[in-house]
């Protein structure tokens, strides 16, 4: 029988996906603000431009993995509360 991975294994791996992404998104920010504002009207920086699709593209992704984060956590604390110790 295959066993349950271990939630505190799953944190960990949601928890570094959630680094990569923040470390992403500060790179995209800071190329971003080294572009002159007109530049960023247009190009890659432009409304539906590449590097804007890829930020929102980004950030959905960070979004979506910070509420596994609080859900998972909350479902560690709920397992802990029913038994008295942590899962």
């Amino acid at each position: 029988m295959a066993r349950k991975p271990d939630k505190t294994v799953q944190l960990a791996e949601l928890q570094r996906q959630r680094d990569e992404l923040e470390a992403a998104i500060e790179i995209m920010i800071a190329d971003m603000a080294e572009q002159p504002e007109a530049s960023r009207r247009q190009g890659v920086w432009a409304e539906n431009g590449a590097s804007t699709l890829r930020y929102l593209e980004l950030t959905t992704r960070l979004s979506d993995i910070e509420q596994d984060i609080v859900d998972l956590t909350r479902t560690m604390a709920a397992a802990a509360d029913e038994d008295g110790r942590p899962h």
